[in-house]
């Protein structure tokens, strides 16, 4: 009886060796805190959105603007930006569209973030990352729409997935039933059932971006002391008030210091100069020279001249006093905005009627208002789309 005891002991023994070490467990709930969300400022800027709120959850900071223009631009999704950031959003290729993880994931390691791309990925894999405290984004359908996939060949007759309504969100929490996700569209965070979500995520085929920052987990204290010779480290969790008050500051003299202006957004990461002395310094550089300029060529409209200059869009419009629908002709010669260049003064109107294929996100760049706010304003329904010739409010 005991060598059969023996015989069974060592045959299970043998068995849990064959089969590895035991994976942990993965909880029933986790939840990050401390991902702050923001709007995207384009209509297809999601994934960029995307990108610049996850790297300053790990105390990296990403301009949204910036990152849109360094992704390459491609007709397949896969390898580049589809179209223009500013075009309506719900179409697939060859009309804008937006861009896949593996660009995005791409771009993101060229600021430090040890970042990956993803297809294909199981519940229980995205439940580990997030129960480890890393958010992944997600690539969805809508506001956690059903959504169906469609096949695009593309000019180099590559077959890609694509969907109408491509969005992204990042994944921040989740229980047995349900998930918690902040939206690049609002920045806010919200709540869907988790049978919901599994749907709308496999359209794209569970498409992700996960990882960390490059040596920079939250929580980390680099350091605190600061002082006017090298700057403040902003912290998770500090406000230009927060950080004002601790040093015995006024808050608008260290946002006019550190050139913040308004929401007066800060970055984990931020050096925050603590003195006036290195502006008072610049301030004695001579004047800007005259502004350079670009003449208007065939087949030029304002965002493709934009584009090639690297500049906003709607500093170009405003420096040159351009008012919608922003139209150009061969021979304008057009004024180049510098970093310094002050802006005319914008009247903002009461109203303002949509021309074709306008979108509510652009009406607001230009006018320099919170598209959010435009959205309460008109009580528009999600997606937020306009007709033509549409009246919108503006105040």
């Amino acid at each position: 009886m005991k060598r059969t005891l023996l015989i069974l002991t060592s045959a299970v023994c043998l068995a849990a060796l064959a089969a590895g070490p035991a994976q942990a467990e993965i909880p029933n709930q986790a939840y990050i805190s401390g991902v702050a969300g923001h709007p995207q400022r384009y209509s297809l800027s999601c994934e960029s959105r995307s990108a610049a709120d996850w790297a300053a959850y790990w105390g990296v900071h990403i301009d949204e603007t910036e990152f849109v223009d360094r992704l390459p631009r491609s007709d397949n999704p896969n390898e580049g930006f589809v179209g223009y950031p500013d075009d309506p959003w719900g179409y697939i290729p060859p009309s804008s569209y937006g861009v896949h993880a593996d660009p995005v994931a791409n771009l993101m390691r060229a600021y430090g973030l040890d970042a990956h791309a993803d297809t294909g990925l199981s519940w229980d894999e995205v439940r580990s990352e997030v129960a480890a405290g890393r958010p992944v984004i997600v690539w969805v359908i809508g506001s956690i729409w059903a959504g169906t996939p469609r096949e695009y060949e593309t000019e180099d007759d590559q077959m890609v997935t694509v969907a109408n309504n491509e969005h992204t969100m990042i994944l921040i929490g989740y229980d047995e039933n349900r998930v918690h996700l902040v939206d690049a569209l609002t920045g806010y965070t919200i709540t869907h059932s988790l049978d919901n979500f599994l749907t709308s995520w496999a359209v794209l085929g569970n498409m992700a971006v996960t990882g960390q920052g490059s040596g920079n987990p939250p929580g980390g204290q680099p350091d605190q002391a600061g002082n006017p010779a090298t700057g403040y480290s902003v912290q998770r969790g500090d406000t230009l008030n927060k950080v004002a008050n601790r040093f015995g500051l006024y808050w608008p003299d260290l946002a006019a210091w550190n050139n913040i202006s308004y929401p007066y957004i800060i970055y984990t990461g931020q050096i925050l100069q603590l003195s006036g002395e290195e502006v008072q310094e610049e301030s004695e550089e001579p004047p800007p020279s005259e502004p350079e300029t670009y003449t208007v060529q065939s087949g030029d409209y304002l965002l493709k001249v934009a584009r090639q200059l690297e500049l906003d869009w709607a500093r170009l419009a405003r420096f040159n006093e351009l008012a919608p629908p922003f139209a150009l002709h061969p021979g304008d010669v057009l004024n180049l905005p510098g970093e310094d260049a002050v802006l005319p003064e914008l009247d903002v109107p009461k109203t303002y009627t949509a021309a074709r294929s306008e979108n509510l996100v652009a009406i607001a760049h230009y006018y320099g208002l919170d598209w959010v706010a435009l959205v309460a304003i008109n009580d528009l329904p999600y997606p937020y789309l306009l007709a033509s010739g549409q009246t919108v409010r503006l105040r």
